[in-house]
């Protein structure tokens, strides 16, 4: 199966769990199915620490070994995605092979250029051996540390000939940048001056693009990177609306008992029983629901106005300095993203946590079943209508729109089918 998200970052080190939090806060709020991971930092990378960052959905991956305290690539993928099981490690990139539905397969390499020039000569060499090794279609991304066009800088400090070799590299590989939407750089110093580069691209064949034609790059916020993230996604799908969860955490919070109680007595009784109950537990969930809101506040919301603003502060610092006030802004909401993409994990854990789970269970493939089991059960992922298999949204929507359509009629139709009749009435036929 084809990924419907990719994600591309040089994470500056995953070997702290607050970055390890950021990467997997993106790969869920983004649904990213394929993680392709540049300066890991890390020269060990086990399947605990695979299972502890993402999830169980992730249980295949392959990563070049940091040297030291630097460099390092990491690719790992859900197990829905198919894998020829080809996979390719070099000294600056990794490559697997993945299958598509239709049995077609096509490579993906993750690249973490050098920083001198003379490796960077290497690094480029190593680019036309990986493609004579890897035939068909072919997306190669990632963190290049070079540029080709004098629009990727933004002051006028270029190294032309390297420039030149970049770009004959592009040509002689008939490789196309998918364009980056809304940013003109990737990379900043975070200085007050900064300098601002496009470092981390995306490339693909023809006969790649050809096989996805309808692919959109775009960026997200860098939190604690000095790289922002890139997304490269191909699915439609909408998220559905989400509806009211009761946090076990609630109980531990001071108030809550007497908000419970508060809300629970402030409903009067009605004579059908049922409608009492009812009204009680809406009551319960709507007094709960603003309850939480005052005393933690809405934790996802918050997230993603951060984040927000945060990207929005970079698309600025791309065509202008940032003011101090600007500067001392975009720091502060670092600091909150990270601390909120933690909190909200937590927040995860204690709504699926199983009573007799110890601490050290908590990513195993048993809590991650019980974490996504009402996702993946109210989650529509096709609809047969007649010898059609529908996957795309809006033909879902119109197809279950037909559907009651044809069952209950339009408005014109269905006027004056329905016959209203006093509560009081139901009230009496309910009780005989």
């Amino acid at each position: 199966m084809n990924p419907n998200k990719i994600l591309f970052w040089n994470v500056r080190g995953l070997n702290s769990s607050v970055r390890q939090d950021s990467v997997r806060e993106l790969v869920d709020s983004s649904q990213v199915d394929v993680v392709c991971v540049q300066e890991t930092k890390m020269q060990n990378i086990s399947t605990r620490t695979i299972l502890s960052m993402l999830g169980a959905e992730f249980s295949d991956y392959v990563y070049l070994p940091s040297t030291g305290a630097s460099g390092g690539i990491l690719i790992t993928w859900k197990r829905h995605i198919g894998h020829t099981g080809q996979q390719r490690i070099d000294n600056h990139s990794v490559s697997v092979q993945l299958c598509m539905e239709q049995g077609q397969a096509w490579w993906l390499t993750c690249v973490y250029g050098p920083q001198g020039d003379d490796g960077k000569i290497l690094f480029l060499q190593e680019l036309r051996d990986v493609r004579t090794a890897c035939a068909g279609p072919w997306l190669v991304a990632g963190d290049f540390n070079l540029i080709y066009k004098t629009s990727d800088k933004n002051n006028s400090n270029f190294n032309r000939a390297m420039m030149g070799r970049f770009r004959d590299l592009i040509n002689d590989l008939g490789l196309k940048e998918i364009p980056l939407l809304g940013r003109k750089f990737t990379w900043s110093n975070q200085q007050d001056n900064p300098v601002l580069v496009k470092l981390d691209r995306v490339f693909c064949t023809v006969d790649w693009e050809l096989t996805f034609p309808r692919v959109l790059l775009h960026s997200a916020a860098s939190l604690d990177s000095d790289h922002c993230p890139l997304l490269l996604g191909r699915s439609d799908n909408r998220p559905g609306k989400r509806r009211f969860h009761f946090e076990s955490f609630w109980t531990k919070l001071e108030g809550f008992q007497e908000e419970v109680h508060s809300a629970w007595n402030s409903v009067e009784a009605v004579r059908c029983p049922f409608q009492t109950l009812e009204k009680k537990l809406k009551m319960t969930a709507r007094r709960l629901q603003g309850w939480s809101d005052k005393q933690v506040g809405h934790v996802r919301l918050q997230l993603a106005l951060a984040k927000e603003l945060l990207h929005r502060l970079e698309m600025a610092h791309d065509e202008r300095p940032l003011t101090p006030a600007e500067i001392w802004l975009k720091n502060r909401l670092k600091k909150q993203s990270l601390m909120l993409s933690s909190f909200k994990r937590t927040m995860a854990r204690l709504r699926s946590r199983i009573s007799w789970l110890k601490e050290g269970d908590a990513n195993t493939r048993f809590f991650h079943i019980h974490a996504r089991h009402r996702k993946r059960k109210n989650f529509v992922a096709m609809l047969v209508d007649g010898d059609r298999i529908l996957t795309n949204h809006c033909e879902k929507a119109a197809a279950v729109d037909q559907f009651y359509t044809n069952l209950i009629g339009n408005v014109e139709t269905g006027k004056g089918l329905l016959i209203w009749m006093p509560l009081d009435c139901l009230d009496i036929i309910w009780r005989t």
